[in-house]
């Protein structure tokens, strides 16, 4: 065989040769390459080998695509000018991965083995590894052709994805090293096509972990009632004919692994089950092999193959009542077809057994087939109350005062939010990471590490990137719609949305959003959470053309006549006001393209608002700030005081409607511009603001001002309007 001497140096890598009779430790930390000065040499190596051992694997249909795939993306190292690093360990593990496929390979034309042969295991683990490298490859293409300037906005979400791989070769490593002793296994597999019984498994088959005991949370706030549920489903499980089987359900960072640790370690649990409470992380398992090997290392045994695996596994499950939980299930099931298939037949393996307790963790709302779930099921979880979320931060850190009451509910009183917000408190003030939630909103809430459990944007990208999210691409672009939406979209509008977006199928979008757990239906609205709101506005996840749709929409709603409005049409502004609202202060911070349009839409929304009892002024206030701050056309300053003015007026503050109709007053005549209708219309209403106070001789002179000018402006409504005025100002004299 051509790449004989090439196969010893790959072999010389292992932690384990296949010939070793030794029980081996699994540490997933540790390469599996051994030193790092091996590991730097595997990557030319591994292209030599994949060459040379090219022709026996064109024979193997599960090895040759990944074989061939292997040798693109290695080939494609030297392209690479950005996240040098990065990519780096990405290409060293890609080596390693690499000699093990040759390994596989040569075994397979050993033993004249054919497509079918091949363990169910290391099937699913080479079809795991064609769609990484086909990623893999795509992302060094994508990151290759983009131009300089968009490489350096695109830079974090790049390199966030080279992470993404890492962890996904991490694991697929730690599966690979499952899968010892091929030359035995292999030998096995022929020895039974030919009908010679197996010999059985000895000690080197065997690979020896130590299981870590689920741990009583330290922190457990706001989650009792949920616990004792759990706990009364465990028991009358146990008690009836059929164990528990139970799904913790609910959004990233809402306390589900706390939640069911706490249920682990509950006295009564700890009582019925002993030593047999079994916590297993599947949070870097993207496989049904992957997740074999590490419910058998959490059971305190591994060995060699898939199928001895689960035997090993069926035996120890079976010998006495047993409670485990699959913690962040999603990673493994939220895969595409055949792949979340496996992952839901292994699950139905282990609920078939009448020994074993089930409970997961999954984000999102749905559970896996293929399982029967204890009913009535558990409802996914919700954010916390007030006095929960203020009792996690008085734990962490005793300095809660009001602005550290104002962050939790600026987080929504989600846990993982506060329990950071708490954490970072211990360095920082209140009041000042008060100041940086409102300039940075979800950026800063981190402490310094990428994990779902210290950093709360990545755990909320973690939910944008999740399998269904990958799986249904114009969901995403939805999420970006909804979150520009602080009142999202109302059960009334959908039909509306979908004229507005016309390519876009909103409820097969919006289904999965809810699965996954990034958009919730509160009342009859479909709204995205607050903080995933502000996360996907900071990072643009909405497309420049849903963008323009969407402010051409509201701009136009905000600048329609209300009193002139079809019953339909005054419905749906009354419905998207919040909304409307808030488009246009998006709008007034961008530099969009069309200023007075603009600022005449805030004008009329202002008085439709004002007229149906909204007299909150900061989207008018805002406007006039503006204006004074560029150069402007003082009729339109004016008129924004106007209608200012005119909002304090509806909500009955005499004091501040006068300041403002004074200041208007004052500008109409200082103005060189001065436009006598808009000047007149100014002393009309600041006329009427003198007889609320009961100055009615104020009143008349403002009043007679008003006809004056109206009278030059040829204005005969104005001139009536204020003949009207001034007749009932008589009556009040008398």
């Amino acid at each position: 065989m051509q790449s004989n001497s090439l196969t010893k140096k790959f072999r010389r890598m292992f932690h384990a040769s296949q010939r070793s009779s030794q029980p081996v430790p699994i540490h997933s930390s540790e390469p599996i390459g051994g030193s790092v000065d091996v590991a730097m040499t595997t990557i030319e190596t591994s292209l030599a080998a994949l060459k040379e051992a090219s022709s026996l694997m064109a024979k193997i249909p599960y090895i040759s695509p990944v074989a061939g795939l292997l040798l693109q993306v290695l080939t494609m190292r030297d392209e690479i000018k950005q996240n040098k690093e990065e990519w780096g360990v990405v290409m060293r593990k890609l080596g390693r991965v690499a000699s093990l496929v040759v390994n596989v390979g040569e075994s397979c034309q050993k033993y004249n083995l054919e497509e079918n042969d091949l363990p169910p295991g290391l099937r699913s683990i080479l079809r795991s590894l064609q769609n990484e490298l086909n990623g893999i490859e795509s992302l060094l293409k994508q990151s290759a052709e983009i131009g300089y300037i968009r490489k350096a906005l695109l830079r974090k979400d790049l390199l966030r994805k080279v992470k993404q791989y890492d962890g996904e070769l991490s694991n697929v490593l730690q599966t690979f090293q499952a899968e010892l002793a091929l030359d035995a296994r292999f030998e096995q597999i022929a020895e039974r096509r030919k009908g010679i019984p197996a010999g059985p498994s000895g000690p080197s088959n065997v690979i020896t972990f130590i299981p870590q005991e689920p741990r009583s949370p330290q922190i457990f706030f706001g989650r009792d009632a949920e616990l004792a549920e759990i706990v009364h489903m465990i028991l009358t499980g146990i008690r009836g004919s059929r164990p528990a089987r139970i799904a913790i359900l609910g959004p990233g960072g809402y306390g589900k692994t706390t939640l069911v640790n706490a249920a682990l370690t509950h006295p009564q649990v700890q009582e019925q089950f002993g030593g047999a409470r079994y916590f297993v992380a599947c949070e870097s398992v993207f496989s049904s092999g992957a997740l074999l090997v590490e419910l058998a290392k959490t059971l305190g045994i591994l060995d060699g193959g898939s199928d001895a695996s689960w035997s090993h596994i069926h035996a120890a499950l079976s010998s006495k009542d047993s409670i485990i939980c699959l913690d962040n299930f999603e990673s493994p099931w939220d895969q595409a077809g055949d792949m979340r298939d496996s992952v839901e037949e292994l699950l139905s393996r282990v609920t078939a057994l009448n020994s074993v307790t089930l409970l997961i963790t999954m984000r999102g709302t749905m559970r896996p087939g293929q399982t029967l779930w204890t009913k009535p099921t558990l409802a996914p979880l919700k954010t916390l109350s007030q006095d929960a979320a203020r009792e996690i931060w008085e734990e962490i850190e005793q300095n809660y005062d009001a602005a550290a009451e104002e962050l939790i509910k600026a987080v929504d009183y989600v846990p993982l939010a506060v329990s950071l917000l708490a954490h970072l408190a211990q360095a920082t003030s209140p009041a000042l990471l008060l100041k940086e939630w409102n300039q940075n909103q979800t950026k800063f809430i981190q402490m310094g590490q990428t994990h779902r459990l210290s950093n709360l944007e990545y755990s909320i990208q973690l939910s944008i990137d999740s399998g269904r999210m990958r799986a249904n691409p114009p969901a995403k672009d939805l999420l970006g719609i909804l979150s520009m939406l602080p009142d999202g979209i109302h059960t009334e509008q959908l039909g509306r949305f979908e004229e507005i977006l016309v390519d876009m199928d909103i409820l097969s979008n919006l289904r999965t959003l809810q699965q996954c757990s990034l958009v919730h239906v509160i009342g009859e609205r479909y709204q995205t959470h607050p903080i995933i709101r502000h996360f996907c506005n900071q990072q643009e996840v909405i497309s420049s053309k849903y963008k323009d749709l969407l402010q051409d929409f509201y701009i136009n709603l905000a600048s329609s006549n209300s009193s002139e409005a079809q019953p339909k049409y005054h419905a749906e502004m009354v419905l998207e006001m919040n909304n409307t609202k808030a488009i246009l202060f998006d709008l007034l911070r961008s530099n969009y393209g069309n200023n007075s349009k603009l600022v005449e839409a805030i004008i009329t929304f202002t008085k439709f608002h004002g007229g149906i009892g909204d007299h909150s002024d900061k989207l008018i206030s805002q406007t006039v700030e503006t204006l004074q701050q560029r150069p402007s056309d003082t009729s339109v300053l004016i008129r924004c005081l106007q209608a200012w003015g005119r909002l304090y007026y509806y909500a009955s503050d005499i004091e501040n409607a006068k300041a403002k109709m004074q200041e208007m007053e004052r500008l109409c005549s200082s103005s060189p511009y001065n436009n006598g209708s808009l000047h007149a219309e100014v002393l009309r209403d600041l006329s009427e603001v003198y007889k609320l106070e009961g100055a009615l001789n104020e009143a008349e002179v403002s009043c007679q001002k008003a006809l004056e000018l109206h009278k030059i402006a040829n204005s005969v409504l104005g001139q009536a309007n204020d003949h009207s005025g001034l007749g009932d100002m008589y009556l009040r004299l008398s």
